[in-house]
This record gives C-alpha cells, structure tokens and sequence, in this order.
C-alpha cells in the first residue's frame, strides 16, 4: 500500500465513528438537497456506484430508487460501519467494499451511474479517480458529483479552515465553481446538468456524461 492511501486510510478511519453526526451538524442543508435532486436524476434500472462512501448516508438514502448500489471507500473502518447499518436495516440492494478510488477493481462499463459525493476536492490527482469513473461508466451512463467549492469566496474559505481545524480533515482543492466545472471538462466530461446549492459553503451539484 502506497503513503498516500495509509494516510487516507488512517484519518478516515479515525474519522469513522464521528462521520454521521458531522454531516448532521455541519452539512444537513446541503446534503438534503443533495439527496432530493440525486433523488431526481435516478432510475429503478439503473446499477449505481458510489465512491467515497463513507458510512452510507446516499446509499440508504436512495436504495428503492435504484436496482442496485455498490458503494465505496478507502476507510475500512467506515465500511465496518456502514455494513453494520445495512445488516439492521435488512436492505438487499446495496453492498459495501473497501476500494481506492485511484485503481478500482470494477470491468469496463459497468455501472449506469457513479456517484461521488463531496469527495474530488479532498483528493491531491481528481484526474485519477475521474479516469477511472469513465472506463468503469457506461457509454450512456452519468456521473454525478456535488462538491464543496470553498474557494468561491472569502466567507467560504474561512468557514472551511474553522471545520478543518475542528474537525481535522483538509480541503486540498479550494475551486471556486467556475473552476470546478472547468477541471471537469479538461477531463474529458461533458456537464450534462448543474446547480448552485447554496450553505454554509456553496456546493457545485454536476451532473455529467463522458
């Protein structure tokens, strides 16, 4: 295993048990839009992977609108947790996995969609992850990515450093939205469908085709 994911792995892990209830705290406005318009862009067809995962809140949330949900994340430990809820919850459309979203394990086009969830601006080579989004995606498929633009602005900014120094975690890419939606294009993806979701921090909601 290369530095870069024991370190991921590592604050992840540790990270783990505090997860739900940050996201309750800190992000419930934005991940209720999140979920409303995910909710809105899904087919009882489609076989959905999501990476970056953590402890499951869009799998468990969007389940019965899909026929499938493989669901992804470095942190064992967050997988740990996630299949704890699912083994209560009796759900049998959704399965978790530890895997690295730098070399993930999946055959060519094979899923309908892929979901990563403010996940992109905490990684150090977004284009990795976004290769491999577009081999494993069906030619018809879409990627839907909400991410944290916190460089949109100085509030922004500020209201990020405060809950990285509570809450450890670093936001490497500070992308204002418009410089978001430019690194996904220069990747080759077409923006199919976007959305200003306007919290705490401005998050850019991208729908996309490769």
């Amino acid at each position: 295993m290369n530095n870069r994911q024991n370190k991921e792995r590592r604050f992840w892990d540790r990270f783990a048990n505090y997860y739900d209830s940050f996201i309750e705290k800190v992000f419930s406005k934005t991940y209720k839009s999140i979920l409303e318009n995910i909710n809105s862009d899904l087919d009882l067809n489609y076989n959905v992977l999501e990476i970056g995962t953590g402890t499951g809140v869009i799998p468990f949330s969007i389940y019965s609108k899909v026929s499938s949900i493989t669901a992804t994340d470095i942190s064992p430990e967050m997988v740990r947790i996630a299949n704890q809820k699912l083994i209560k919850s009796e759900i049998k459309n959704i399965e978790f996995q530890v895997q690295d979203s730098y070399n993930l394990t999946f055959p060519d086009k094979s899923f309908d969609v892929v979901i990563a969830s403010n996940l992109l601006h905490l990684l150090y080579e977004p284009e990795k992850p976004i290769k491999e989004i577009k081999r494993i995606l069906k030619d018809k498929g879409i990627f839907i990515a909400p991410t944290l633009c916190v460089g949109e602005n100085t509030k922004s900014k500020i209201i990020a450093t405060m809950i990285g120094l509570l809450s450890g975690f670093k936001v490497v890419n500070k992308w204002s939205y418009r410089d978001f939606k430019l690194m996904l294009t220069d990747n080759g993806l077409i923006i199919d469908k976007e959305l200003r979701i306007e919290d705490k921090i401005l998050t850019a909601y991208i729908v996309m085709k490769k």
